[in-house]
């Protein structure tokens, strides 16, 4: 008998717990950035702080009149690193233009604090049943997980952080946004709910199956919005991250297409032999390739 989708791909989910906490088994406190520069913002909406890793290109001075596009990451605890790294080498090549990296994190003193931050921020709907599973799954008392907060963290990145960069970096309007499994689904909806914010955007390993693939319903009422859009995506997934990841996002990748978004510019890589885990540094390096390339617009 065939396993239901949902539960097809938990097993990547699990492993990705796994990962993070054992990752920090010896020290539970977040890792300290001391590169580049380091800023914490406090959100007006949700009334939480948020610590901004910033890695500028290689030539960036005060002392000229050059201003930068912005790539603002998400889950910088893990992303910041491998974004800076990967950024600096395809920078010796010329691969890619300038381009400044921000990326966001929530203050959080444990592993449990971070996995409890990142599922209110990046899920767009309250679910208490999905709340009771993922509590169950990664141990953590039941009430202290509680999805529905991108509504509120869309509004922070609009209204706090991104005028707070915008304030002290020289940058020019054009943003992206990246994300990973929660991120990606995050992403994603910022993409159908407040697309002029952003003009590029890095969708990787989305969790579309939230709410029974809330954000798929979201496209059919929400591409008016789109209309217009000069917008950049990429989309990626592991192809070994099963039906549950995979298929969601090739559903919502034609659904796009069928709104003949003309603007929008859409990639999509399934990357060969990958995890929902492994599949992280080098679907953060093909964001880059692809919104940053030498020869992108």
């Amino acid at each position: 008998m065939k396993k239901p989708i949902y539960f097809a791909g938990i097993n990547f989910f699990i492993a990705l717990i796994l990962c993070t906490t054992n990752a920090g088994a010896q020290n539970k406190k977040s890792v300290t950035i001391s590169t580049g520069n380091e800023h914490i913002v406090k959100s007006e909406f949700n009334q939480k702080p948020y610590h901004l890793y910033v890695s500028l290109p290689k030539n960036y001075s005060t002392k000229d009149t050059i201003h930068y596009p912005v790539l603002y990451v998400l889950d910088g605890k893990f992303s910041y690193g491998s974004f800076k790294s990967t950024r600096e080498m395809l920078d010796l090549a010329r691969e890619i233009k300038n381009v400044i990296i921000v990326a966001i994190e929530n203050e959080c003193e444990t592993d449990t604090d971070w996995l409890v931050a990142r599922h209110f921020d990046l899920t767009p709907s309250f679910i208490p049943s999905q709340d009771t599973l993922w509590g169950k799954i990664l141990q953590i008392p039941q009430d202290r997980l509680k999805s529905g907060g991108a509504p509120l963290f869309l509004n922070t990145l609009e209204k706090d952080i991104i005028p707070y960069i915008e304030k002290n970096y020289k940058t020019t309007g054009d943003r992206g946004l990246s994300g990973h499994s929660l991120g990606g689904l995050f992403t994603a909806y910022c993409l159908l709910n407040k697309p002029s914010l952003f003009t590029r955007y890095g969708i990787n390993s989305p969790s579309f199956w939230w709410n029974s693939n809330e954000m798929l319903a979201t496209v059919n009422t929400n591409s008016d919005k789109l209309s217009g859009s000069k917008a950049r995506i990429f989309f990626s997934v592991g192809a070994l991250e099963g039906d549950m990841m995979v298929n969601p996002l090739k559903t919502f990748v034609e659904s796009l297409k069928n709104k003949n978004l003309n603007g929008v510019q859409m990639t999509v890589q399934i990357f060969d032999a990958e995890t929902h885990v492994s599949v992280t540094p080098v679907s953060g390096c093909r964001t880059l390739k692809v919104l940053y390339g030498s020869a992108v617009n």
